[in-house]
């Protein structure tokens, strides 16, 4: 029994560590172009002008324009049609 302690440190810790860092990952993971109201939004929010910056996202393969709202900053990401 008390050769099983180290072991649980040593590969245990390890191995929760490594699952947590998955499962954290997959819960974020590429949320950058999706908007907050689901995916078939093609209309920015308020406060949103156009800019002519457009892109392709390797991943889907969708166009993708994006808006920018001057007073906050943030930019979004409409895909398209």
């Amino acid at each position: 029994m008390n050769g099983l302690i180290p072991l649980f440190f040593v590969y245990g810790l390890w191995f929760i560590g490594f699952i947590l860092l998955f499962l954290l990952g997959w819960l974020v993971y590429d949320k950058r172009y999706k908007s907050k109201e689901g995916a078939e939004s093609n209309k920015p929010s308020n406060g949103f002008v156009w800019t002519p910056e457009v892109f392709i996202d390797p991943k889907d393969g969708y166009t993708y324009r994006v808006y920018y709202n001057p007073r906050s900053g943030d930019r979004e990401y409409i895909r398209e049609r």
